[in-house]
């Protein structure tokens, strides 16, 4: 536990818990022509990332935090998952969908450690809350929830709408600019906003592409969103709190290993410090950046559960 949070409140994430394909290479890419990349399997998911990096702030060796809520199919992979978030930290509650496959998100890489491509088969994370079967437990067990986008536009709204009437914090994570749009009808509900450049683009249709991040965040705050962590890659970071806005600079790493899986641990380490005492700006600043920056450089890697190399 990050010593400069005073106290441990309880923790829930919902949303996107599956299997991540991470295709490594070691050279320029070359297309419509064979790579050699080594192939890695790890457990993946926006809100098993944020999940993961939550329990490293917040967990003690006798006392763990954060539980997650997620969808999985009824397959040996599943199984991988739940043990791999339970080794994490996590605390889980996985609801089975029978006769489904856990989801699957494949990213292909640069030989510098960027995102080159990535494909995403996390619909079944859409199924959740769709019956009583899939029901969360009581909120009011939690001080905070974080939801990410991948769940559907109907269960955001109950989320939100229980999270308020029980005075639970709320906070949200964007996933993508076409997932991002089902936020913006519970935006006066959530109380942070973590976003990239392009799903606040996505978010304010009306700006032009080259908009700084101050008037994408002028455009969020008029759509209803109070506070907010707005990214943009290795430029500096816009916080918007009830207060002040702030410009951050990313630390610089010297070795990117791999960015998969950062904005991910920079949202749920950040949101673990500030549901716990800390201001936003520093929870981003002391927090959640250095969680990101480990995730880059490879300090903190989510549970492998193969590698191989092809050619």
């Amino acid at each position: 536990m990050n010593p400069a949070i005073a106290t441990t409140n309880r923790m829930l994430v919902i949303g996107a818990v599956h299997l991540d394909d991470i295709a490594q290479p070691d050279c320029p890419l070359v297309p419509e022509a064979s790579n050699p990349v080594t192939w890695t399997q790890r457990i993946g998911g926006v809100a098993a990332n944020a999940a993961c990096a939550a329990a490293r702030i917040l967990n003690t060796p006798t006392n763990n935090q954060v539980e997650i809520v997620a969808a999985v199919g009824d397959d040996a992979i599943a199984l991988q998952l739940k043990q791999a978030l339970h080794t994490a930290g996590v605390g889980t509650r996985l609801f089975e969908f029978p006769g489904a496959h856990t989801g699957r998100y494949t990213a292909i890489m640069t030989n510098d450690g960027e995102l080159h491509i990535g494909l995403a088969d996390v619909s079944l994370a859409e199924r959740l809350g769709e019956s009583n079967d899939h029901k969360i437990a009581e909120l009011d067990a939690y001080h905070a929830v974080l939801v990410d986008a991948n769940l559907s536009e109907s269960y955001l709204r109950t989320i939100a709408t229980q999270t308020n009437q029980l005075d639970v914090l709320l906070t949200a994570m964007s996933v993508s600019p076409i997932k991002s749009l089902r936020l913006l009808g519970i935006a006066k509900q959530i109380d942070v906003l973590f976003c990239n450049r392009r799903e606040a683009l996505f978010m304010n249709p009306q700006l032009p592409a080259s908009a700084s991040l101050s008037e994408l965040a002028d455009g969020l705050c008029q759509a209803g969103f109070t506070q907010l962590v707005l990214t943009d890659g290795g430029s500096p970071l816009l916080v918007q709190d009830k207060i002040q806005r702030v410009r951050l600079n990313v630390p610089d790493v010297e070795s990117t290993q791999n960015v998969n899986g950062a904005g991910d641990a920079l949202a749920g380490a950040s949101f673990a410090a500030w549901s716990n005492g800390m201001n936003l700006v520093q929870a981003v600043q002391e927090v959640g950046l250095a969680q990101a920056a480990m995730v880059v450089k490879g300090d903190h890697t989510a549970l492998q559960i193969n590698s191989a190399v092809s050619q």
